[in-house]
């Protein structure tokens, strides 16, 4: 088994929590509210910006040529990706320059953590978080058609070139590391995946930093 394939087949019970989050079937099934949509495009809009400055550390950290190809070659999708963003909040009258929420503010914070770790290490925090966008949008995708109204970011992550790209992330981190996956690698895909349903925990029900002790 491949690395990729043991730490998904690991983690396969929050990995379905993560294809069947209310969030993600409100978004398919057409009742996803107002509210929820606006908190998660501004904090998303946050984590992406955010997830950016950690894919260029990346380049740096990254160890030959191909593998700086493969990362930088996403720069122009997630630039489309932060375009996407600004378009939607410009129209549903939204500011971006908003405080992240705890859970946004963590998530962010241990991605751009990650390269002090190593090249496995924060390699398999991006394979993580990829991954777990595309199976969670492929998922909404298979619920809902182009009438949706959140169609733009359901093509966006769901897209065959988003899933082409995930693949070769996959490629790359078993031509890294062979099974079993080190202790720090197999810790770094679980915060991921952990993080990733306390994201849509909390857009789907709105966190406040009022809620949490001082």
């Amino acid at each position: 088994m491949s690395v990729s394939s043991q730490l998904l087949a690991d983690n396969r019970d929050l990995w379905a929590t993560i294809t069947d989050h209310p969030f993600v079937r409100a978004a398919g099934n057409g009742t996803l509210g107002s509210d929820a949509f606006h908190r998660w495009l501004t904090q998303d809009h946050w984590f992406v910006v955010g997830f950016r400055r950690f894919l260029g550390r990346l380049v740096e950290l990254a160890p030959d040529e191909h593998a700086r190809d493969l990362l930088a070659g996403a720069f122009p999708s997630l630039q489309a990706e932060i375009d996407l963003f600004r378009r939607q909040a410009a129209q549903h009258g939204l500011p971006l320059e908003v405080e992240p929420s705890p859970t946004t503010l963590g998530y962010t914070s241990l991605v751009l953590a990650a390269p002090a770790d190593g090249w496995p290490v924060s390699l398999t925090v991006l394979y993580g978080a990829e991954r777990a966008y595309f199976d969670a949008w492929a998922s909404v995708r298979e619920r809902t058609d182009e009438r949706s109204p959140y169609w733009p970011f359901i093509d966006n992550w769901s897209s065959p070139a988003f899933g082409e790209w995930v693949d070769d992330l996959a490629a790359l981190l078993d031509a890294t590391l062979t099974a079993p996956a080190p202790p720090e690698v197999e810790r770094a895909f679980r915060r991921v995946v952990r993080f990733e349903l306390r994201f849509w925990d909390a857009v789907h029900a709105g966190e406040r930093w009022e809620d949490t002790p001082r």
